[in-house]
């Protein structure tokens, strides 16, 4: 890895609006929200209110304060969601250098202690286990392994006075490698995936690429076996359609 290559994935990563946001936002959302509300509260018991009034005002402020938690968590999930595609860009300029980065937030209290942390790997491996993962997943096309990828696999189309389609294919593996790397790289440093001897809360052994831990193509291999079909987005109430489908009722 030269310097300039160095130079040019650090750019890359502090320029996008992704990755500020997150460092801005993604720790401070929640606690910004708790001041507020707990100033609103007290604002209401010194205020001299009393009788109704004041319980009707503390009704509204519990149902405000429930709504804007929920709102807090989907917003904390966008950023951390949105992170993942901002280094899964980076990570794919390293490759073939055999060095990822991921992101972890140490920060507790102080709200600002971020490490980004470079990991050496080879990623080919574990890139074409999963190119043999999904090679036998469209063998089944009803199974809904495509639309849990969460990544473009779309031809892409060139008009012109012939047109010409590309398939992309070929670098799904690749693709889907790098959308779940930085998630795989968060749990990594943090011991999550380290071989246990309980076999049924934690990681039996079962070492493929990285002897001590979970490899990437274990983890979206095990990942995707878990996460349900992506909803149509036609579907008025995707909660209650989810509901059915559990039951087998289509």
């Amino acid at each position: 890895l030269t310097v300039e290559e160095y130079v040019q994935a650090m750019e890359l990563l502090v320029n996008d609006v992704r990755f500020t946001l997150y460092n801005v936002c993604y720790k401070r959302v929640l606690l910004v929200w708790i001041v507020l509300a707990f100033s609103v509260l007290f604002g209401l018991l010194f205020s001299g209110l009393s009788g109704l009034t004041l319980f009707g005002l503390g009704i509204g402020w519990l149902v405000l304060n429930a709504a804007a938690i929920f709102l807090s968590m989907w917003l904390k999930y966008k950023l951390s969601r949105n992170l993942e595609r901002c280094l899964a860009h980076v990570n794919k300029q390293l490759l073939r250098h055999k060095i990822v980065i991921a992101l972890d937030d140490r920060g507790k209290i102080s709200c600002h202690k971020v490490n980004l942390c470079f990991l050496y790997m080879d990623s080919a491996p574990c890139i074409a286990r999963l190119q043999t993962s999904i090679d036998q997943q469209e063998r089944d096309p009803s199974n809904g392994w495509e639309q849990r990828m969460d990544i473009t696999a779309n031809d892409i189309v060139i008009q012109g006075s012939r047109t010409t389609r590309l398939s992309r294919k070929q670098g799904r593996a690749e693709q889907l490698f790098l959308r779940y790397l930085q998630r795989w790289g968060k749990d990594f440093l943090r011991r999550r995936l380290d071989w246990t001897l309980d076999e049924m809360l934690g990681n039996p052994s079962n070492p493929l690429h990285i002897s001590s831990a979970l490899c990437p193509c274990q983890y979206v291999e095990e990942l995707l076996a878990n996460k349900p079909p992506r909803t149509d987005i036609r579907d008025c109430c995707p909660i209650w359609s989810r509901f059915l489908a559990r039951r087998g009722i289509d």
